[in-house]
């Protein structure tokens, strides 16, 4: 008995190291080690977007601080090197433009463990740990995104660190980016899903909403931005002001952030524009030149608070001229901005020439600013002679570079190189009166420029061969003008001093 006993328990274990054997034949791979996608703590309310390349992690994160009213979200915040199942990484808050530095631990395919290791100086909300589950495939499709980019330009440099809003008021879906400080505009883009947006700037250190995008100048003006694409040229600006104060409302940001700022009050409008007396025309009116004429005119009427859209269709590179004249003086002004949603007048004005950027149909909005009926006068025109003069015509245009588009005082220095058979051109808007003054200099000697006037042709003293290297000239109408620097000979590297003299 005890001898059968022994043989059964020689089987058994014999069986049992069997059993284990086979199972460890065959042992369970362990699970790649994978950061890419999207992961969320909603304990938190703390998300990551990551994406992994080699060894190499990036991504994105949001965080929803304080009931709502703090939301730090930034695109491309994370950055750093994966060893192992630990990833060492910097990250930006959107609060701060200091970077601080954490640590992600892969735990499974399902979780991920997030600390933070050297907090940032300044404001962050970041938590400084989290355990964060993955929810869905980093980046959405990019068909479902498309982006808006522009600039911030305020009435006068420099531009501050700025926050630009865009938001769909329609879904409530919004986005926003942070410009740095900068001596002139501030570019800005944004990533925003499919939709209809009102796009907005604040100051970064004030409190309230203080810049938007708009048409008319009274009003945010929306943009429709459809999959994969760009929408372009974006400028945000400050209002116009009247008698009732800024005639531009802004919302409050979504991230409660910055306070809103109505716009004029219904009753103090209705004060001065009667309800009667503010019908709109029922159509757009068409500017068609007759054959072989360079110009158009038509005398008008307008209501007191009304308004009328002329529309032109003009080619790029073609100067154009508008005026505008009133009975009573200063009674109504215009705005110019074309199909594609650009506006090309800063405040409303009575004349505004250009050389035009786009082939597009351009809208001259024309309005009362009076409480009485007023008399018009408007004028189009687009010179045969454009562009670069037939002097210069067979000179390729290296550099084409705006350089004022305010009004006020200015005193720059630019320094340039230009190749020899080639033009650097400088353009910017003067008011009748003001005397622009430019001086020249060179390594060499060999660089000189010519001043063109409003219709691109040469101011007598500065044309092609006269090679002008100081020359001041008042400007004789409101417009833009040009400075055209080339060589006389070879290369030139240059340094080219521009002055705007108010009378």
């Amino acid at each position: 008995m005890y001898a059968r006993k022994t043989l059964l328990q020689i089987i058994g274990l014999t069986f049992i190291i069997w059993l284990l054997t086979a199972c460890g034949s065959a042992p369970t791979a362990p699970a790649a080690i994978d950061f890419t996608g999207h992961w969320e703590d909603a304990s938190s309310a703390f998300s990551l977007d990551l994406s992994q390349t080699g060894e190499q992690v990036q991504g994105s994160h949001v965080v929803v601080a304080q009931q709502g009213n703090k939301i730090d979200s930034l695109d491309n915040s994370i950055e750093g090197n994966i060893n192992g199942h630990l990833a060492n990484i910097k990250f930006r808050s959107s609060f701060s433009a200091n970077s601080g530095e954490a640590q992600i631990t892969f735990i499974d395919q399902n979780t991920i463990f997030w600390k933070v290791t050297t907090p940032p100086d300044g404001e962050y909300y970041l938590p400084a740990q989290a355990t964060l589950i993955k929810k869905a495939a980093a980046n959405p499709a990019s068909a479902e995104t498309g982006t808006i980019t522009g600039s911030v330009h305020l009435v006068a440099p420099p531009t501050p660190r700025m926050m630009v809003y865009a938001v769909d008021p329609t879904t409530g879906a919004w986005a926003f980016t942070e410009t740095q400080a900068t001596d002139g505009e501030a570019p800005f883009s944004i990533t925003v899903p499919t939709g209809t947006y009102q796009v907005f700037a604040a100051v970064a250190s004030d409190s309230s909403i203080g810049v938007g995008y708009t048409m008319d100048y009274s009003t945010l003006a929306t943009i429709t931005v459809a999959a994969n694409q760009t929408v372009s040229g974006i400028e945000v600006r400050p209002p116009s002001q009247f008698e009732c104060g800024a005639t531009m409302g802004y919302p409050a940001s979504p991230d409660g952030r910055f306070t809103g700022m109505p716009g004029p009050s219904a009753e103090c409008i209705a004060s001065l524009t009667p309800a009667a007396t503010t019908s709109q025309p029922a159509e757009d009116v068409r500017i068609q030149f007759q054959p072989n004429a360079t110009s158009w005119y038509t005398p008008g009427d307008l209501a007191p608070g009304s308004s009328i859209r002329f529309v032109l269709s003009a080619m790029q590179g073609q100067q154009m001229n508008v005026n505008l004249t009133t009975e009573p003086a200063e009674s109504a002004a215009m705005t110019i901005s074309g199909a594609n949603g650009d506006g090309y007048t800063f405040n409303p004005t009575t004349s505004w020439s250009n050389i035009l950027s786009v082939s597009q149909d351009y809208y001259i909005d024309v309005f009362s600013t009076s409480q009485q009926s007023i008399n018009y006068q408007l004028s189009v025109e687009i010179p045969v002679a454009i562009g670069v003069p037939a002097s210069a015509g067979s000179q390729k245009i290296a550099k084409d570079q705006p350089i004022r588009f305010d009004v006020g005082p200015l005193d720059l220095e630019l320094n340039g190189a230009v190749i020899s058979g080639e033009r650097d051109r400088y353009s910017l808007s003067m008011l009748a009166g003001e005397i622009l003054d430019v001086q020249i200099t060179s390594l060499e000697g060999n660089a000189v420029f010519s001043i063109l006037d409003v219709n691109q042709v040469p101011f007598p003293g500065t044309e092609e061969g006269k090679d002008a290297i100081q020359w001041a000239v008042p400007a004789p109408v409101d417009g833009t003008y040009s400075i055209l620097v080339g060589s006389t000979r070879g290369n030139a590297t240059y340094t080219l001093k521009v002055k705007v003299i108010l009378p």
